[in-house]
């Protein structure tokens, strides 16, 4: 058995359609015409515009690499378009696009997506916990004032 429905872990989308509310999306999304491949629907809190090309693929996505905390990935873009990643969204993931760092968006209210430009890019996303250090720093501080007033008595 072979589904031939399934979709590339990591694909260029050409269209992209600003997310009016929830229940539409999922309705759009489900609709048996909807072109999971070549669509994309983004946050409206994105500070990226939408695109209104055709719904098909703008070049191609390569997976380099695929650890917990960090996806590299390489594109080669016909045209600018999104790169989607079809991996669960988080405000904690950030991404670089050749070293600069992008904004990441949530794509089709569950997946990552990063603005690409034309042409050939390699494409970091990396996950680092906010407030992880301030939480380690303040653990840190705690135990030593504790220790000292144990060690004062």
């Amino acid at each position: 058995y072979e589904n031939l429905c399934t979709l590339p872990r990591a694909f260029a989308a050409g269209k992209a359609t600003a997310a009016s509310n929830v229940p539409d999306v999922l309705s759009r999304l489900s609709d048996p015409g909807f072109d999971a491949a070549g669509e994309v629907f983004l946050s409206p809190a994105s500070r990226i515009p939408t695109t209104r090309g055709e719904a098909e693929s703008k070049g191609h996505v390569e997976i380099m690499s695929y650890a917990p905390n960090v996806v590299v990935l390489r594109s080669t873009m016909e045209e600018s378009g999104y790169v989607v990643l079809l991996d669960r969204f988080d405000p904690n993931w950030q991404a670089t696009i050749d070293g600069r760092e992008v904004e990441v968006i949530r794509a089709n209210q569950i997946f990552r997506a990063v603005y690409c430009d034309a042409g050939q890019h390699e494409i970091r996303f990396s996950y680092h916990q906010r407030g992880l250090r301030a939480g380690l720093t303040i653990s840190l501080a705690t135990l030593i004032l504790l220790a000292a007033l144990y060690f004062k008595r």
